[in-house]
């Protein structure tokens, strides 16, 4: 199996392949697409907007490169709906992926991101996915994507944000906002707080391996395949 993995920045390293091949199953091929005309960094609407139709057209031609499956490695997953349109094969985002995870997981979640400025797109997708019962909260913890690779400075930040949120939120589980944070830390924090945390993009990484054995298609992919017959 192959899953192309799209980092819609045009940052490198910011993204780990060695977390990445760690969490897929043996046998599977992890390949990272860094896109070069896109923002170092997405924070915000601005980004996401200004990422989106490259991510697009990253999703569209994997079929044709031999991938199984695609994901969107980035919570704020800009494109996702036309990618999933655009590509013949899944397409999985992180932030879908690391909510569907945390359902199975407690009651209620809280999703920790890097800055403020992402907090409306978070809270609009948590409605979207119709998530509100079982959503306690979105806490900024004032690091800038660039700069979580301190993950001493990244841990401390998130553990504080997480005990508000249990203790004022009611969470029960955690997501990491932002696919840079990594699955090292997701494991050393859920250790410290002592509840489940998530690291979506592992989450992505393992439901594209499900969607891709189990030849499984979005309702997207499968309208344009009824309309192409037609």
């Amino acid at each position: 199996m192959r899953i192309k993995i799209i980092a819609p920045i045009s940052t490198v390293g910011v993204i780990s392949k060695e977390e990445r091949e760690s969490i897929a199953s043996e046998g599977t091929e992890i390949e990272i697409r860094n896109l070069p005309a896109a923002p170092s960094s997405i924070e915000g609407p601005i980004g996401e907007a200004a990422a989106a139709p490259l991510v697009i057209r990253e999703a569209e031609c994997s079929a044709s490169e031999g991938f199984n499956a695609v994901t969107i490695d980035c919570t704020l997953e800009p494109g996702l709906v036309g990618a999933k349109q655009a590509a013949s094969v899944p397409v999985v985002g992180a932030r879908e992926a690391g909510f569907l995870l945390a359902l199975l997981l407690g009651e209620r979640f809280t999703v920790l991101i890097p800055t403020d400025e992402s907090i409306p797109l978070m809270i609009a997708a948590v409605r979207k996915m119709g998530l509100s019962e079982r959503f306690a909260s979105v806490r900024a913890v004032g690091m800038h994507v660039l700069e979580l690779e301190d993950h001493r400075q990244l841990l401390d930040k998130l553990k504080a944000a997480g005990e508000k949120a249990i203790q004022q939120d009611g969470a029960d589980v955690l997501v990491l906002g932002c696919t840079g944070m990594g699955l090292s830390v997701a494991a050393q924090l859920a250790q410290e707080i002592g509840i489940p945390v998530v690291e979506p993009a592992s989450a992505a990484v393992k439901l594209a391996e499900v969607l891709a054995t189990e030849r499984l298609e979005t309702c997207l992919t499968r309208r344009i395949s009824v309309a192409a017959d037609h």
